[in-house]
């Protein structure tokens, strides 16, 4: 497979804008915002690990209470538990009870029977409640030479402290080693294989381009890859555009690795366009599928295998999404979109039928988990959940 010569790939003109452009060519004169930690104790675990893929075998699914209790989906942790994992770590409130016998999993036990055995509650530590969204605010896990499992803590939204906070709540009741980085993103914004081949979008950029609060640097686009380089292994990162008035700007809500070498991306058909219902609704996923047409493009050129994705129409903010699944030991749980609401909703049971082939042709068995109401709210079966690595 052809590789890039340079460790940090800036793909398109709005990465390499973005990447250059203003605050983002120097870092600040603060020491960085470690979290609990210190540059120094960071240091001391430079080359010591590396973020697994998310096929790799797993141990633990990292969820979050609100996903029983807001969205109901006790069936995506049943998914999960016949993965194959030996623990499913809920996050819950500072302050709540660590047992799973409390009415937060009431549903859960009657779904899991026996597996609720499987199921851990992990306070965070931090005062509030835990927002569904695990994929952004769990550290990335990593692993040494040796095998132990390191769990790289990076900077989340500061406006959501008791978030932020669940890496160290894992690392003192799990006793599991935490390494801070300084830096902002969140888990929906990054992905790698086994060769240390990382991708991202330009959200990364933005978020590392202001000093939000007290203690924040100011990062560029090279200085980030220097992070991930010493503590999580990249051995190359590629920024892509971050999708146009998608309001994550994560690389998972368009593409993803199924192995090392092969890379799902979203694909509007025109025969998807042809259920748009106003000129505008057309026009607007004609650009959704023009920035994705240009990111397969752009995924070929770095030498990977690329696979198009059918993308249902994107509409009033919802951008549905195949490549929002979680890979979990062997596992594809994807989501499914089943309101009848939609304009292309005919052709459901088409879409469904190709993702679920190229998924199977990868080696994954499928299951489905739907998740209208998550995707109404800006995330997917990625965004709500964590893998730790064994």
């Amino acid at each position: 497979m052809k590789r890039p010569n340079s460790s940090l790939v800036l793909t398109g003109l709005l990465a390499f804008s973005l990447a250059s452009c203003g605050k983002t060519n120097h870092a600040s004169d603060v020491k960085g915002h470690f979290e609990n930690s210190t540059s120094a104790a960071a240091k001391a675990y430079v080359n010591q690990q590396t973020i697994a893929p998310e096929w790799a075998p797993s141990q633990a699914v990292i969820v979050s209470s609100a996903l029983m209790d807001s969205y109901g989906r006790e069936d995506l942790v049943k998914a999960i538990v016949d993965a194959g994992v030996e623990s499913v770590w809920v996050a819950v409130p500072r302050g709540s009870s660590t047992s799973t016998n409390t009415s937060t999993f009431s549903s859960l036990r009657q779904i899991l029977g026996s597996d609720m055995s499987h199921v851990k509650a992990i306070p965070e530590a931090a005062s509030g409640s835990p927002t569904v969204w695990a994929r952004d605010w769990s550290p990335l896990g990593a692993k040494t030479e040796n095998g132990d499992i390191h769990l790289l803590d990076l900077n989340y939204y500061p406006e959501r402290p008791s978030d932020d906070s669940m890496a160290r709540a894992l690392e003192s009741s799990m006793g599991m080693t935490r390494v801070s980085l300084p830096v902002y993103n969140e888990g929906g914004n990054f992905m790698t294989n086994s060769r240390g081949e990382c991708l991202m979008t330009t959200r990364v950029t933005d978020a590392n381009a202001e000093q939000i609060v007290s203690g924040d640097m100011i990062l560029s686009a090279s200085q980030i890859q220097g992070y991930y380089k010493d503590f999580g292994g990249c051995k190359k990162l590629t920024i892509f555009p971050r999708m146009p008035t998608e309001k994550t700007g994560h690389i998972d809500m368009w593409g993803k690795f199924l192995d090392d070498d092969t890379i799902v991306v979203n694909e509007i058909s025109d025969a998807t366009l042809g259920y748009a219902t106003s000129s505008s609704e057309k026009s607007f996923a004609k650009m959704i599928q023009t920035f994705t047409n240009q990111r397969a493009a752009d995924v070929a050129a770095l030498g990977y295998k690329v696979i198009r994705l059918p993308m249902p129409l994107p509409v009033q903010g919802n951008y549905r999404s195949y490549t929002n699944s979680l890979l979990v030991n062997g596992t594809a749980i994807i989501p499914q979109y089943v309101d009848d609401g939609y304009a292309d909703s005919e052709e459901r049971q088409n879409y469904e039928t190709k993702v679920a082939s190229i998924y199977s042709s990868l080696g994954y068995k499928v299951s489905w988990i739907p998740a209208d109401e998550l995707i109404a709210a800006g995330g997917a079966i990625h965004c709500v959940t964590m893998q730790v690595p064994k």
